[in-house]
Formats: structure tokens, sequence, C-alpha cells
């Protein structure tokens, strides 16, 4: 008897649905809209050979493995200059072999361009150099095996068309 009960006020009473297709569609567009208005700069890291771990100088917070893609939200960087002109905190690659590169940081005075490249070099000098033509040489494998992939959830895009449609 009290099992009836309860079914008939679960019946009653409708629960919202959080994950709804209506909910999430909402809560996508307001990202969306949110990131469209955000004001940052994206700036690639790029290290010759590829594969350094890229550091970020000032918080000597890891970035990840070159090329990689750091956004810097300009209402958290230092104020601009009387030029106009924001700094982008500075970087240091650090390659398997123990090479490093180091850049300051970078003035960029046209910040409605948003998208910059930073290309850190290896010393010549520095012994191993083999070493990271290898990780190098990984590092572009595992790009590849992404870009093929057509990462779709995991899934592989089809590579053919039975149905011939155009």
């Amino acid at each position: 008897m009290g099992a009836s009960v309860l079914n008939r006020v679960v019946d009653i009473v409708p629960v919202p649905k959080p994950f709804s297709v209506r909910f999430l569609l909402v809560i996508t567009v307001a990202f969306a809209l949110a990131a469209c208005n955000s004001k940052a700069i994206r700036v690639r890291y790029d290290s010759e050979p590829q594969g350094a771990m890229i550091t970020a100088v000032d918080s000597i917070a890891t970035l990840g493995r070159a090329p990689v893609v750091k956004a810097y939200n300009l209402d958290i960087l230092p104020e601009p200059d009387e030029g106009g002109c924001v700094f982008v905190p500075g970087a240091e690659a650090l390659w398997d072999s123990g090479a490093t590169a180091q850049i300051r940081g970078l003035r960029i005075c046209d910040v409605q361009q948003n998208a910059f490249s930073i290309r850190l070099p290896r010393s010549n000098g520095y012994p191993d150099l083999d070493v990271d033509l290898e990780v190098a040489l990984e590092q572009g494998r595992k790009l590849s095996i992404e870009r093929d992939r057509g990462v779709y959830g995991g899934v592989q895009p089809p590579r053919s068309n039975p149905t011939d449609i155009e």
C-alpha cells in the first residue's frame, strides 16, 4: 500500500529533467556566446624539433609538448602599456636531451589579431640531438594519427559513400 501511494505522488509531481535536450542546448549556446565574447589571445608554441615540453616562465606551469596552444585572457593579463600593448608571459622549451630554449615574453600591440605563434629553436651545440629528433618523430606520428582518425566521439567517419548521395 505504501508503494502505490508513492507511485501516485511521483506520477502527479513532475520532476524537472536537468539533462533534457532543451536544457543542454541552452547551456551549450550560453557557453558558445561566452567564448565568443571573451577577449583572449591564443599563442601557439612550436619547438624545433617538435616535442619539447613547454613551460610558462611566470608560473612554472607545464603547457604541454610542442606544438601546444595556450589562450591568455586579456582580462587577466597585466594592463596595457602607454602604447596599448599587452605582454604575454615568456615560455621555456625543454627537450628530452636536456637542451633548453627560452623566450622572455611577447609584446602584442595588435590585440584585434588574436592568434600568434612562437618558435623556440633548440641550440645546435647541445649533445643528443638524435634523442630529440626521435621524440619529434613520435610526436609527429601521434598528431598524424589523431588528424587521420577524424575523432568524432572516438568513431572514425566512413571512408566511402555507400548510398551515392552527394
